[in-house]
């Protein structure tokens, strides 16, 4: 998952969450990370599609990869002007999740996402459980 800035303080904040929010049982809940991200000088949003496309093409080969979602989330009612947007990922559940969170150290994904980090850059991300009104 695109790190760009993110340090280990971060990561160990994020699985801490996810070993909170894994003890909660929703019906029809999803897990969704969100990147809060910034397009690198000179890069273009086909240069980020292409990247953030080869990001989700490896990761999805991945165990527990296999039902992620990824969204670009652009402001449009903002100030958008800044090149400022989010990098969603949606799994299936935090099982899902944490499966491919180990098998991500040396992946394929990983690898891409070095790619990714040349393109754009993320300062932060927040991981939530999300669950479908029915």
């Amino acid at each position: 998952m695109p790190l760009g800035e993110t340090n280990m303080k971060s990561i160990t904040r994020i699985l801490l969450a996810a070993l909170f929010a894994g003890s909660f049982s929703l019906a029809n809940a999803s897990t969704v990370q969100v990147w809060e991200c910034q397009m690198n000088d000179g890069k273009t949003y086909d240069e980020l599609q292409a990247v953030s496309s080869a990001w989700l093409a490896a990761t999805k080969g991945m165990e527990g990869g296999e039902g992620i979602v990824a969204y670009h989330n652009f402001p449009v009612a903002a100030f958008a002007g800044d090149g400022g947007f989010n990098f969603v990922v949606v799994m299936p559940d935090f099982e899902a999740w944490g499966k491919l969170t180990d098998a991500y150290p040396g992946s394929a994904s990983e690898k891409a996402d070095q790619a990714w980090g040349e393109v754009a850059s993320c300062k932060g991300n927040s991981l939530w459980t999300s669950e479908k009104i029915e």
